[in-house]
């Protein structure tokens, strides 16, 4: 776990536990750990961690073998008296020096050089539909089918995707850009009425679905961690739509522009 906006880092890893978090942090340790820990003394080198925290932060609770070894963990630590009157498991904490980075600018120059697809994300209904344009899209697993989305958590619709129990990713079309414009924000329409119900459908899960996307997916949230100025939202696929023979649209350079027709392309 680090900074002020804890993580899990191993979840599968039951053999070690300790808090890293950054040195900077050290004079205002309490406030840092309030979501998942309370420091054992004033001098915060070590903090009782809440075993509730823990399963909220791992992905595996739930799942009988974690299940089995965090509970062996536990009594492991009791053994030993690392466990606080309330339960709290103790914990060594690790100051860290934070790491040197380049500037905001030269990072977004760098990115500028990765072409991606640009996508419109999408949860609810009928009034409550929400949805942004992202271009930060990638799979992760093909067994269970998974894939993540990285989620400005500034824009309007950030706590809605975050909040949902499923969500479409809806990649576009080369000649989509002036809807990937409308989920941006340009022209000014927010919530719902960026929706042309023309062009949207429920899909049984509970996701409005893009119908003239190059392709859809609809999934299941499998888990949501905050990262900078982000949220990376991972999702079980659970549902696809059917391809449109289209040219996709992708970002690169800071342009939009749309790629050839897959079927022209030259192999």
């Amino acid at each position: 776990m680090q900074n002020a906006l804890p993580r899990l880092e191993a979840p599968e890893d039951l053999g070690r536990f300790s808090i890293a978090m950054d040195e900077r942090l050290r004079p205002a340790a309490r406030a840092a750990l309030a979501p998942v820990a309370v420091p054992v003394s004033s001098e915060a080198t070590h903090a009782w961690v809440r075993p509730d925290a823990v399963r909220a932060l791992s992905p595996l609770a739930g799942e009988p073998e974690w299940e089995s070894g965090f509970a062996k963990m536990i009594a492991y630590a009791a053994s030993h008296g690392w466990l606080g009157d309330d339960g709290g498991i103790r914990a060594h904490i690790d100051y860290v020096e934070p790491r040197a980075s380049v500037s905001p600018d030269d990072f977004r120059n760098a990115m500028r050089k990765f072409a991606s697809g640009i996508c419109i994300v999408a949860c609810g209904e009928g009034d409550n539909r929400r949805g942004m344009t992202v271009s930060a899209f990638t799979s992760v697993s093909a067994e269970p089918p998974m894939v993540l989305v990285c989620l400005n958590s500034s824009s309007s619709s950030h706590q809605a995707l975050t909040s949902a129990e499923s969500y479409s990713v809806n990649i576009l079309g080369g000649s989509q850009k002036d809807l990937a414009h409308v989920f941006a924000g340009v022209g000014g329409l927010r919530g719902a009425d960026r929706f042309d119900d023309s062009e949207w459908r429920q899909d049984p899960h509970g996701a409005p679905v893009l119908v003239t996307a190059h392709q859809s997916l609809v999934c299941t949230q499998v888990s949501a961690h905050r990262a900078g100025t982000h949220t990376v939202l991972i999702g079980q696929v659970v549902a696809t739509g059917a391809a449109q023979d289209t040219s996709a649209l992708v970002n690169y350079d800071g342009a939009i522009k749309p790629t050839a027709p897959a079927s022209t392309t030259m192999h």
